[in-house]
């Protein structure tokens, strides 16, 4: 009795025990006893430590006879055979050492013993648990074997199929606690095949480092096992102190794997101290579960009671008050697999009727949304059709505002039109009042310039013909200080020349655009001073004032063509293909006249572009941007319009030296209705339209702005991107 209670409740104490000396103990050196006229018997119990012990046995010969070292996870296992006090075999085994053919494993180590003599084991285990030792004939062992086999295909199987079961579930339902239970699953199948020997037998006989290092990753059994029952029992919710304490163990798990490295037999007392005090401790928590009646306590209770059943029976098994049959010797593996299986269900079932749970909460939840869908869909509908109602008014609007902008601008444009077409017409009525004046004279003095020309040789006609043909608008152009000092270089020229002309001749030479003279000229002026002299400024006064006619009616036939375009009213439905810069130069064209006073125009035109849209609808873009600029600088300073390539895009920049957009609005100045003007200056539809505009040409139009510039860049999507200089 006493016994017992020793083996139930210090069982980490009697890992260090010796075994009972039923088989031929004769210590640590193989000639400290005689074993001469000793019995064999059919079971042997032992025990290890880390010094190599040797035993013996005497028995007769026998053809069918085996030495079984049952479920023997030891380190060496050597076996001698003598005759006559000569020894005539020796093997070396066990799972530090390559697998030889001569020495099976089933179910532990195997020896051949059919000679008569005496046999003698060397036996060093790292595994502190205890072995049965059998003398086997065939026939028993066949029969082991087969029966070994069918507990560890059972509990293998069961851990497999789980293993898989809990894995799928995972993929489904994306649970955490299904994951969990797939490692600690796996862990546990992990230990049952290396302490089955499985992985000894088929797979890593020959890798001697294996076995010496691998046994550190049985501390993931309970890891794995720790971690689902925290996530099962909820701790960090409900025990977040105890929960703390759990962290704490599993960190000293993860360090004892190292230990087996150091010194594998500490390891092995290390890992079955743990597994028995666990399965104890939550053996108690189930009880106390079931005392307090709570939540799968009934649960826990069964599937840690199975555990530790097989936990005992594995301990008496190994400690000689059970004999040794395969399903004990396989017990604690079958109960852990029995206890997976019991969480697995559990598991499984809690699983299905929360989704079962979910899926009619998902559908009242679901015909509750359903009728307040039917019912808001109906207000929706209602809203819809006001919305549509309110959206064709308001585009309604927005079309007569903007064509009331529209109109309102090209009404203030007809003042500045009609003076812009004044200053020409003016022009040419005075250049054709000269012109008439000249052949009024002309005619007087007919006959006159015949005699000329008589009297001119060759090379004065020549010469005479030049000066006819230069062109120079520098008497029209010319500021007040440069015409004196023209006039100055002109004076002193002709007097160094002893050619003296009057004031008022020195005027007429200057407004045709004579400034200078060359040295051929001044020749000729000296033969013939007065009657040449009035001939020359005559004719060139002509064709001065020809030129002017024609850049006056040049001037005029683009404006009127620049308002024609711009005044036409655009067909929205279809689209035209057009070029970029003359769609912005007939803007600029209209507006030139709010620009002549203190606005400085400078054009940078690198890349022009062939566009697919509507022109006109574009030429309200620009009309936008260079009239709010000029607004912005108060009709004076610097007004930039740059184009350039960007990628299969054009960039159009605007840029302004005004006194810039405050930062606070710059996100409002697109909103339609958004003016900054006092009311009845501007309806705010402006930027918005332009907007509206650019993405109706899948452009964009982003806004810089600062104190002293502001630049709008407009990015449009182009047909052909051209070269303007390429064109001229």
């Amino acid at each position: 009795m006493v016994r017992f209670v020793v083996v139930l409740f210090c069982f980490p104490f009697l890992l260090w025990a010796e075994g009972e000396n039923q088989l031929f103990h004769i210590g640590t050196s193989p000639n400290s006893v005689s074993t001469k006229n000793l019995s064999p018997q059919s079971i042997y119990y032992f025990g290890f430590t880390k010094e190599s012990h040797y035993y013996e046995i005497q028995v007769e010969e026998d053809p069918s006879r085996y030495f079984h070292f049952e479920n023997g996870m030891l380190s060496e296992l050597d076996c001698e055979l003598f005759q006559e006090g000569k020894r005539i075999k020796r093997f070396q085994s066990g799972l530090l050492r390559k697998k030889l053919p001569d020495v099976s494993y089933t179910g532990g180590f195997l020896f051949p013993a059919k000679e008569k003599g005496t046999y003698r084991f060397r036996i060093q285990s790292d595994d502190t648990h205890r072995v049965n030792f059998r003398i086997q004939k065939e026939s028993e062992l066949f029969q082991y074997t087969k029966s070994l086999s069918l507990w560890q295909g059972l509990y293998l199987g069961l851990c497999i199929l789980l293993c898989l079961f809990t894995a799928a579930q995972y993929v489904l339902l994306r649970e955490k606690i299904s994951l969990l239970l797939t490692f600690a699953t796996s862990t546990i199948l992990f230990t049952n095949v290396l302490r089955s020997g499985l992985f000894y037998e088929y797979g890593f006989s020959n890798f001697e480092w294996f076995y010496r290092y691998m046994p550190g990753l049985l501390s993931l059994s309970p890891i794995g096992f720790v971690l689902f029952l925290r996530e099962y029992l909820q701790l960090k919710q409900f025990h977040p102190n105890f929960n703390r304490y759990i962290s704490i163990y599993i960190y000293i798990l993860l360090v004892s794997i190292f230990v087996a490295i150091v010194d594998l037999q500490l390891y092995f007392r290390f890992i079955y101290t743990n597994s028995f005090m666990l399965s104890t401790a939550c053996f108690g928590y189930s009880i106390y579960c079931l005392i307090k009646k709570k939540e799968h306590a009934h649960v826990l209770f069964f599937a840690f009671l199975v555990r530790q059943i097989s936990t005992i029976l594995l301990i008496f098994t190994n400690t000689g008050y059970l004999p040794s049959f395969p399903f004990l010797s396989s017990a604690n593996e079958i109960g852990a697999a029995i206890q997976m299986t019991i969480f697995t269900i559990v598991v499984s079932k809690f699983q299905i009727q929360s989704r079962i749970i979910k899926e009619q909460t998902v559908t009242k939840v679901n015909e509750e949304l359903e009728f307040m869908v039917s019912e808001r869909t109906k207000e929706i509908q209602l809203q819809k059709e006001k919305l549509e109602n309110t959206i064709f008014q308001l585009s309604q609007t927005e079309s007569q505002l903007a064509l009331s902008e529209k109109m309102t601008e090209l009404g203030k444009l007809v003042a500045g039109v009609a003076h812009e077409i004044n200053n020409p017409l003016s022009a040419i009525k005075a250049s054709i009042e000269t012109l008439m004046e000249s052949k009024q004279n002309e005619t007087f003095q007919l006959g006159t310039k015949e005699n000329i020309y008589d009297n001119l040789t060759e090379h004065e006609i020549l010469t005479l013909k030049r000066m006819f043909q230069y062109q120079s608008d520098f008497g029209l152009v010319a500021s007040y200080t440069e015409r004196k000092e023209k006039k100055a270089e002109l004076k002193n020229i002709l007097k160094v020349n002893g050619l003296d002309y009057d004031e008022a001749t020195l005027e007429k030479f200057l407004d045709v655009g004579i400034t200078k003279l060359e040295e051929n000229e001044i020749l000729l002026l000296q033969r013939g001073k007065e009657k040449l002299t009035d001939l020359i400024i005559e004719e060139k006064n002509f064709r001065l004032h020809l030129s002017i006619i024609q850049i006056a009616v040049d001037r005029s036939s683009k404006i009127i063509l620049a308002l024609k375009n711009f005044s036409r009213i655009t067909n929205s439905e279809h689209r035209k293909i057009f070029t970029l810069l003359e769609n912005i130069e007939t803007v600029i064209t209209i507006y030139q006249y709010r620009m002549r006073s203190r606005v400085s125009l400078k054009k940078i035109f690198l890349t022009d572009a062939t566009l697919l849209g509507w022109p006109e609808d574009l030429m309200r873009v620009w009309t936008n941007l260079i009239l709010n600029a000029l607004e912005a600088m108060k009709q004076k300073g610097n007004l930039t319009i740059s184009s350039e390539k960007n990628g299969k895009y054009v960039e159009v920049r605007v840029i302004d030296n005004g006194s810039g957009i405050p930062t606070e609005i710059q996100k409002k100045i697109f909103e339609p209705f958004f003016t900054t003007k006092q009311q009845g200056e501007g309806t705010g539809m402006g930027l918005g339209i332009t907007k509206s505009i650019i993405e109706k040409h899948n452009g964009t139009i982003s806004l810089e702005s600062e104190p002293g510039r502001t630049c709008f860049t407009i990015t449009l999507p182009a047909i052909e991107l051209i070269d303007p200089y390429e064109m001229k």
